[in-house]
């Protein structure tokens, strides 16, 4: 069953293939480069309209309070705003299509490299970035948003992977706080052993992605060099990740993580099954607003639910996140009014809201707001102020550049990792298929900039 399950989200993916995504992707950059993009709408006193694509956040109130923005700019600007929401997972496919049909939304939000997957179909918003970071501090780690020397996007907001865990479960087992991936282990062992297992997703999520990056770093292993170029995967420090893997996924979680979504180790935590998982806050926030109780008491879960930072391993504590980036088509007729709306969102008072709303969920880029109240005034929210020094974009030590957004969209370090604790490769040779599966898409990056 789990190999069956395995094959079908290998051949499913997001609906498309490997290399069937491979090459709608690249037919979103190169393969458009005769297409000549659609000119600005002149400036007219009737109402302009102006569409925006993002995913659909795990805290509804921020994408409620986007919407509220909207509106309220549209109103001052006689302008008529479409906020858009999709489920996270279909949008490369929809970003695909939207580049290659040279149709569809103005503004649309972009993941870590999808700004140089995309580099010749987006406007450059330079004016715009020097603008807002002038006014709110600067951007945290600015020369990372330089894609090709260029902003083609605004850094939006920062997703953190923290570990989440109840302290009533410790108590039980005698345990502290996990620190490390060792301790993380230890307890997990012991906690599973009376019911509460820990969910580390191995499966087609972005939470496995994230997760087992952070994973990899810790023990000092990496897929690809500081140079964005060079593959990195076949060492002994990635074998010795999965063999810690090979016992920790035995020892201490449960066989469903080989399918779960995103949302599962949420509901898992949330529902009194999960002991811990990896992840941001929202499983406790969800669990807060529907004021869940732990199962068989009245006691309500979220006030036994704490975060600390991500594990530690070996080598470093890393840890990677959702990188969010808000981009511009340059077919979009409404270029001027997507960059007037940015300006309006972005404001020291509406990045204040948006903050709040989403519960510190969204954590900006702009280190003026960095300083915002709400991760002040919960202490279950202590490690905001430190997580940031941990925090690297998903292709580190590389660059965010296209090939390291499709290493992401195509699942291959989960499945590296979910080959290995099924037993359906050994170690070496899961290490030996995801090199070979890395390694074609930076060929692919090659050929896509010639």
């Amino acid at each position: 069953m789990v190999r069956a399950t395995m094959k079908n989200q290998r051949r499913e993916g997001r609906g498309l293939s490997r290399r069937r995504f491979i090459a709608t992707a690249a037919a979103g950059t190169a393969g458009l480069a005769g297409i000549l993009a659609s000119g600005r709408a002149p400036v007219l006193a009737q109402t302009r309209e102006l569409k925006l694509l993002t995913w659909s956040h795990f805290v509804p109130a921020s994408d409620r309070e986007l919407k509220r923005q909207a509106e309220e700019w549209g109103q001052q600007a006689r302008t008529k705003v479409t906020i858009d929401t999709a489920p996270h997972l279909q949008l490369p496919a929809k970003k695909a299509a939207e580049a290659t049909a040279q149709a569809g939304h103005d503004i649309i939000l972009l993941y870590s490299g999808d700004p140089d997957l995309y580099l010749d179909h987006l406007v450059d918003v330079s004016d715009v970035a020097q603008e807002i970071g002038g006014k709110l501090g600067g951007w945290y780690n600015a020369e990372d948003f330089l894609f090709r020397g260029t902003w083609k996007a605004l850094p939006w907001y920062l997703i953190t992977w923290p570990i989440a865990y109840r302290t009533d479960v410790l108590e039980k087992v005698g345990e502290k706080a996990p620190d490390s991936w060792e301790d993380l282990y230890r307890v997990g062992k012991k906690a599973k052993a009376i019911g509460h297992p820990i969910g580390i997703a191995i499966s087609h999520c972005d939470d496995a992605n994230f997760q087992l990056r952070c994973l990899m770093w810790g023990y000092g292993a990496s897929y690809v060099a500081k140079d964005g170029k060079a593959v990195t995967l076949n060492s002994p420090q990635t074998a010795e990740t999965i063999e810690f893997m090979k016992r920790f996924f035995k020892d201490a979680q449960d066989p469903e993580v080989l399918s779960w979504d995103d949302s599962h180790n949420n509901r898992c935590l949330e529902g009194g099954k999960c002991f811990a998982i990896v992840n941001p806050s929202s499983a406790y926030e969800s669990a807060k607003d529907k004021k869940i109780k732990i199962p068989g008491t009245e006691r309500l879960i979220h006030e036994v639910i704490d975060h600390t930072l991500p594990p530690r391993g070996p080598v470093r504590r890393a840890t990677t996140g959702q990188y969010n980036l808000l981009g511009i088509w340059k077919f979009s007729k409404n270029v001027d009014a997507a960059k007037e709306f940015l300006r309006f969102h972005y404001a020291e008072a509406q990045q204040d809201r948006f903050i709040a709303e989403s519960r510190g969920y969204n954590m900006p880029f702009l280190q003026k707001m960095s300083n915002h109240p709400i991760w002040g005034t919960n202490p279950k929210y202590a490690f905001a102020k430190e997580i940031m020094r941990y925090t690297h974009p998903p292709g580190w030590p590389g660059p965010m550049t296209d090939a390291s957004q499709l290493v992401m969209d195509l699942y291959i370090i989960p499945d590296m990792f979910a080959f290995a604790v099924t037993g359906r490769m050994s170690t070496k040779d899961a290490i030996a298929w995801a090199e070979k599966e890395i390694a074609e898409v930076h060929a692919g990056r090659k050929r896509r900039k010639t």
